[in-house]
């Protein structure tokens, strides 16, 4: 089935979107877990159209936010923009009935976030906890904050200009994709550094433009903080450099879009290195495929997988799997790498403690 194919059965003549929200939210939940047992571009593809529809909660990586109010006096300090990669070099926060969560993604180029509202009731935590409702409604969001020159805001298309905490910014927005909106914000947050809010809600009213730039206003920079994984390789194939990690998540936008499914680590490999420079979105863009030329290192807990634990390293159709305890490190390349190079991968791989962050290895490192 085609990409066209996958959003037109979406997004036509679909029922109530309350409902069909559901119904999409339990899918992408089967296809994640069915990712890591047929990986490869047909199911990244379906992945990243569920990612597209589906409510995106939070996760954070144990820090409290800061809860900031319009008007308080300002924390000046700027977000450091040419941080050592693979750092961590902002916080959650929250502005009025909007919060980010804490990153749980770093590349090369780029951070992500979550992004979510207060308001759930309980009749909606009852029915669905992961489901980051303001009352009724559903929203899909999420922060990206690029490196110094890694996003090209030049290739935004239909935009207004705007200023957001005195500095340059640009809007755009509509209907997309069976939402009520879609509204991007990207702006600059340090010198010739963007970053950008993409949110898609079932109210067209909320969030507002406003409510956008507001949260926007409140992004600070923090000491830089390295990445950890729990798991260390000894072997990594000739030629590929890892270019993106993430913390109690998969990488980029597959990662926020189960950002509570409980998942430990993803590690990003590639071969070429992936670009650092006219980006528009995270790698993979926004339908979630894996970048040309990689390979992930995925580190879940046994329940997070359809495989059966066995003794040993065992092989599937473009992965391999090794079971450590209760957790299953996975290597899926989608035909890229051979079995006895993912082998390699994994028979030289260390496992920590995963549920002990003093134990893990800092990505940087």
């Amino acid at each position: 089935m085609q990409m066209q194919d996958l959003v037109e059965l979406a997004t036509s003549e679909p029922p109530p979107l309350r409902q069909d929200a559901d119904q999409i939210l339990a899918a992408g939940r089967r296809v994640q877990r069915r990712r890591r047992v047929a990986t490869g571009a047909a199911a990244a593809a379906v992945l990243g159209v569920i990612a597209a529809a589906v409510a995106v909660p939070a996760l954070g990586r144990g820090g409290e936010e800061t809860q900031l109010q319009m008007g308080a006096p300002e924390n000046n300090q700027p977000v450091p923009a040419t941080a050592e990669p693979f750092t961590f070099t902002f916080g959650g926060y929250k502005v009025g009935k909007l919060r980010v969560a804490q990153p749980v993604d770093v590349s090369t180029a780029y951070q992500l976030a979550s992004v979510y509202a207060d308001g759930l009731t309980t009749a909606d935590k009852a029915a669905d906890p992961d489901t980051p409702a303001r009352g009724g409604d559903r929203l899909y969001a999420y922060l990206t904050v690029y490196r110094a020159g890694a996003y090209d805001p030049s290739k935004l298309t239909g935009t207004q200009p705007v200023t957001v905490g005195g500095r340059p910014g640009l809007e755009a927005g509509g209907p997309y994709l069976g939402w009520a909106t879609r509204r991007t914000l990207a702006w600059q947050y340090n010198t010739d550094a963007w970053a950008v809010i993409q949110a898609s809600s079932d109210d067209a009213a909320y969030p507002s433009a406003k409510d956008l730039r507001d949260l926007a206003a409140g992004l600070r920079g923090q000491t830089p903080v390295p990445a950890k994984a729990p798991v260390k390789l000894g072997y990594v194939p000739a030629g590929y450099r890892l270019q993106e990690a993430s913390m109690h998540a998969m990488t980029g936008l597959n990662g926020i879009a189960a950002a509570r499914d409980g998942d430990y680590a993803g590690l990003l490999f590639s071969n070429p290195a992936l670009p650092t420079a006219g980006l528009t979105a995270p790698f993979g863009g926004e339908d979630g495929a894996d970048p040309k030329g990689s390979f992930v290192v995925y580190v879940v807990p046994a329940a997070n997988s359809n495989q059966q634990p066995s003794p040993g390293v065992t092989c599937g159709n473009g992965f391999c799997n090794r079971w450590v305890g209760g957790v299953n490190i996975q290597v899926s390349s989608g035909g890229r790498l051979t079995d006895t190079e993912m082998t390699k991968v994994l028979d030289g791989a260390t496992l920590a403690d995963v549920k002990n962050e003093r134990t893990w290895t800092p990505v940087p490192a």
